[in-house]
């Protein structure tokens, strides 16, 4: 008996597939494998950190609202003047580029995507920090984010070359697409920026990329506020709070006050003028009798 309860106690539930293959033959849902323990410590670290500063994301496009930091960074570095210490800034850079993967997977991106993504960041953030007043004569070269991320060391012609392949198929790439645009309205250049005629070939480029996106997207609503009227009938419903009879009592009262105050202030007015004439003798007032019927 105690043999039987030992040997029901050491059985275990095994899940069997189909097939009569135990949980060893393949995964029992059909969602992605959860990633590498190496991995996971460190995405968790910036997890944690995504958190405090996701408030809210308005951009229709996954990747673009997770690059909105980088983004900022290039703006920030085209209008920098001051010489920044290379090391803290590497270190702040990577530490961006970190959270934008972990933002775009959050958002649902292709991990295809990410990394093509992270590659167009990384050479567009080495240009904005190499064209700087000191970044030329700098050493970023040496630690420039597409050798830390990609191992290699400038990608302004193979960025161009991801566009045109891309550019192929605009519906499926449209986030890349307009990543990609904001980017080169950013100041973007790569390998046109040494070319003799390169700016004009770049605003071709940008410019057939704007239509392609554009005939995608639709055009642009000219409407500033679409529910306008809902709006127009809440401020009649916060009118209609107010009672009529309210109204008309309130004037009247402002009303009154008013006459009482006027009043007041005319019959001040009154006293101080017919003062001066109260004061006289009634005896100088009043004409003499005699002069009077001599004249008569």
């Amino acid at each position: 008996m105690i043999k039987d309860m030992e040997h029901s106690q050491d059985e275990k539930t095994v899940l069997l597939d189909r097939k009569g293959q135990g949980p060893g033959a393949g995964p029992l849902t059909d969602f992605a494998s959860p990633p590498r323990f190496e991995q996971l410590e460190e995405r968790m670290i910036y997890a944690a950190r995504l958190r405090p500063t996701q408030t809210f994301s308005i951009s229709l496009n996954s990747l673009v609202a997770a690059a909105s930091q980088l983004l900022s960074e290039v703006v920030r570095l085209k209008h920098s003047e001051s010489r920044e210490d290379l090391l803290p800034l590497n270190e702040r850079l990577t530490a961006a580029l970190k959270v934008f993967e972990v933002r775009a997977l959050h958002n649902g991106a292709e991990s295809s995507q990410v990394m093509a993504a992270r590659y167009v960041l990384c050479t567009v953030v080495d240009e904005a920090v190499v064209t700087t007043t000191w970044g030329n004569e700098s050493e970023w070269s040496q630690m420039s984010l597409l050798s830390s991320f990609h191992n290699e060391t400038f990608g302004g012609e193979k960025v161009f070359q991801l566009l045109d392949r891309l550019s192929k198929n605009p519906v499926k790439h449209l986030p890349m697409l307009e990543l990609m645009y904001l980017c080169l309205s950013l100041g973007f250049e790569g390998k046109y920026r040494v070319q003799p005629r390169g700016m004009l070939e770049l605003e071709g480029i940008r410019d057939a990329l704007y239509r392609q996106i554009r005939q995608l997207r639709g055009d642009v609503p000219r409407e500033l506020s679409p529910q306008w009227e809902g709006l127009n009938q809440q401020r009649r419903h916060l009118v209609r709070i107010v009672p009529a009879w309210m109204v008309v009592l309130f004037t009247a009262v402002c009303l009154v006050v008013m006459y009482c105050g006027f009043a007041w202030v005319l019959g001040e007015q009154r006293e101080t003028v017919l003062q001066p004439y109260q004061q006289l003798d009634p005896a100088l007032v009043q004409p003499d009798a005699a002069a009077v019927n001599k004249d008569v």
